[in-house]
């Protein structure tokens, strides 16, 4: 009777075969799937045709190679600034739209609004781990980093004096400064000395390579799926590489956890006399209100992403500060100087915590060129809700947009003569009633960079006592920029070197 009624119902055949079933339930889904993507994009871009857009090179392509990783593609990005100042949408080929943010008034909506930094934790997790790096910032946990990157920059100094004797007087500040860096930030997060200034680091150059693998990658379009480029000879370099790196985080790790006492106060007591409290301490100890802590998974992720993002910024804005001061010699004189008169009644030539304050002309340089050249040129932000703009323009829930960096910084209608490093831009008195957000170095909003006060501290300390030692002159060629991860220069950004003929007074 139930076989008779199925076939009645015209089912016998969907009866008999359970694949068939599955099938036709595996096709109505995905055509559910379709119709659903399919009204989503012709939603998606019935709202983004207010907003202005470049022409496409080609209806395939659409504006994906409109700004290449070059010096050619970063004065496009100015000149896309300057023609759509307040922003412009591009498709990343056929089907894929992007809204690029170049002025203070879109950012604000942007920078404050809910959504996924496609190279951060999302929701929950984010706010959570966000909340327990925090103390790992404080000042008072990087007051005693001041000694460490003092050390590092006398390294630096010393090898820079001795391959300047060898008639070397022709140095690429990204390589000397990267590994000054890497150097410190070894020293800050796991306590470690790997003397890798003066000696290669296995560690070290996992690190450099993941950096110049991640960078490649990025321009390699069909290999931003995993399982395409774990099959490449790039990606068996990059799991090796990842290996070596977090086989390092975790035996720190393993270790600091055996050696950590029940008694968290005496512990704290004793390294405060012994030596600086480091990241991988700071992170062990901490606790949320419910007294959950961070797990090795966790603290492995935090370390080794301060390592890998940490170093590289700081090289690179440490790099174009020197460039720009090389340019500008009246300027590299007067910041030296002012460490000079800092300095002046001292017998050790050290930066201490309270003199960063006291070195206002310095700090107006390196925001000058942190401006001009910002290391990070831009950030990505994924919608998780439908943002309305302030002029009454609406983003769909997830849409890829771009905080252009570079581009805001370069444009004309929030910078006066853009192009032209003018450290008087920071003067207190010329910084009133503009827009915070029109200077972003370390990004907006609640998902700024938290390491920004580390970053700026060492740039302080590394630039004051270089300054004393040594000047700085422009090389023959001009460098030719290079978008990558961070802001670079093509084969390098080389300056001459001279030491100064007598010691500071």
């Amino acid at each position: 009777m139930l076989e008779l009624s199925v076939s009645r119902l015209g089912f016998g055949l969907v009866a008999a075969s359970p694949w068939l079933l599955l099938l036709v339930v595996g096709t109505s889904w995905l055509l559910a799937r379709i119709l659903a993507w399919t009204y989503t994009f012709y939603n998606n871009c019935r709202l983004l045709q207010c907003f202005p857009q470049p022409p496409k090179l080609n209806w395939f392509f659409a504006h994906l190679y409109l700004v290449p990783p070059t010096e050619q593609g970063l004065r496009k990005s100015t000149q896309l600034a300057a023609n759509y100042s307040h922003g412009y949408l591009i498709w990343f080929g056929p089907i894929t739209p992007m809204i690029v943010f170049c002025h203070p008034d879109m950012l604000r909506s942007i920078a404050n609004a809910s959504g996924d930094g496609l190279l951060l934790s999302a929701g929950d997790k984010w706010s959570r781990h966000r909340h327990l790096l925090t103390p790992a910032f404080h000042f008072n946990i990087l007051k005693p980093y001041m000694k460490i990157f003092t050390k590092s920059t006398d390294i630096m100094h010393t090898k820079w004096e001795r391959l300047i004797t060898q008639g070397h007087t022709r140095l690429d500040m990204f390589e000397h400064l990267s590994l000054l860096t890497l150097d410190s930030l070894q020293k800050c997060v796991f306590s470690f000395d790997s003397n890798c200034q003066e000696k290669p680091s296995k560690y070290i150059t996992a690190i450099l390579e993941l950096s110049e693998l991640v960078a490649k990658r990025n321009r390699q379009i069909f290999l931003h799926a995993d399982f395409l480029y774990f099959l490449t000879l790039d990606g068996w370099r990059f799991r090796r590489a990842c290996r070596l790196v977090h086989d390092f985080t975790d035996a720190v790790i393993q270790e600091r956890r055996r050696t950590l006492p029940e008694n968290v106060d005496d512990f704290l007591k004793a390294k405060a006399k012994t030596k600086t409290l480091d990241f991988i301490d700071v992170l062990l100890l901490t606790k949320d209100e419910d007294g959950k802590r961070l797990s090795d998974e966790d603290i492995r992720a935090e370390a080794d992403t301060f390592m890998f993002e940490g170093h590289d910024t700081t090289a690179s804005g440490l790099s174009w500060i020197l460039y720009n001061l090389a340019k500008h010699p009246e300027y590299q004189e007067h910041c030296r100087q002012e460490v000079q008169e800092l300095l002046r009644d001292r017998e050790s030539k050290e930066i201490e915590w309270d003199d960063l304050a006291q070195l206002p002309f310095l700090t107006m340089c390196i925001k000058e060129s942190l401006r001009l050249h910002p290391p990070v040129t831009i950030i990505s932000r994924c919608c998780t809700q439908d943002i309305v703009l302030p002029n009454g323009r609406v983003i769909p829930k997830g849409v890829i947009c771009i905080i252009d960096i570079f581009g805001t910084h370069h444009n004309p209608s929030v910078w006066p003569d853009p192009e032209v490093y003018d450290p008087f831009r920071f003067d207190q008195e010329n910084i009133k009633g503009r827009s915070p957000l029109a200077f972003i170095p370390f990004s907006a909003g609640p998902r700024n960079c938290i390491g920004q006060t580390f970053a700026m501290t060492e740039m302080k300390v590394v630039l004051a006592l270089t300054l004393l030692r040594f000047r700085f002159l422009p090389d023959k060629e001009e460098p030719r920029r290079k978008r990558e991860l961070i802001l670079r220069a093509e084969g390098g950004l080389w300056l001459q070197v001279e030491p100064l003929s007598a010691s500071p007074q």
